[in-house]
């Protein structure tokens, strides 16, 4: 037979699949290899400006990304860079390590947007969040962590999705979800997900 060629979301699941197989969660933190430490920089325990935290993340959604970045279907002119020269083996490094660590902790200070918080209650079972993200909107394999994201990076992802401009990993979901969501919806959206207890 021909050999055929893909792109795309289809070509990114194939070299997911090619360098993953779905695991549960480590129980115990993996040592950092070596290809992870100029990731540490930004993404260690104490975050660079700007910066999501990633520790915690399902190995298959880690890994996702990176296969994203280096592809250039996910844009971030920092993060291509970083992904460019990680070769498979490195990509299944890093969702190893980074899945072994522990989810962030909640934030601990007072909610002072108490009303905002409950309309982002109310969007996120309109769009019905919870069914791919969990009740805890801890994630899944399909799905990844959105609890206790910042504020600000939840609501670049959601206008990124809507916009088409970042690729979802679950099938086009969040690019259809997204879709319909006004900048109301956002913004409320991602600050109940920031300051969920």
């Amino acid at each position: 037979m021909p050999a055929r060629n893909f792109s795309g979301p289809v070509s990114a699941t194939i070299v997911l699949c090619a360098i993953s197989l779905a695991s549960p969660r480590a129980a115990e933190p993996a040592e950092a290899p070596e290809v992870a430490q100029p990731c540490l920089a930004c993404h260690g325990e104490v975050l660079g400006e700007g910066v999501p935290p990633i520790a915690g993340h399902f190995n298959n959604y880690i890994q996702l990304q990176l296969v994203a970045f280096r592809s250039g279907r996910r844009q971030n002119e920092i993060m291509q860079g970083m992904a460019a020269g990680l070769s498979d083996n490195d990509i299944r490094a890093l969702g190893k390590y980074f899945s072994s660590l522990p989810i962030p902790a909640a934030a601990t200070q007072a909610d002072e947007q108490p009303d905002l918080t409950k309309a982002g209650q109310r969007t996120a079972a309109q769009f019905r969040c919870a069914n791919c993200h969990g009740d805890k909107f801890l994630g899944s394999q399909g799905a990844p962590r959105v609890a206790h994201l910042p504020e600000f990076y939840v609501a670049k992802a959601l206008t990124d999705y809507r916009a088409n401009t970042r690729p979802s990993s679950g099938g086009g979901a969040m690019t259809e979800v997204a879709g319909g969501l006004s900048d109301d919806n956002i913004k409320t959206l991602a600050h109940y997900l920031a300051v969920l207890p």
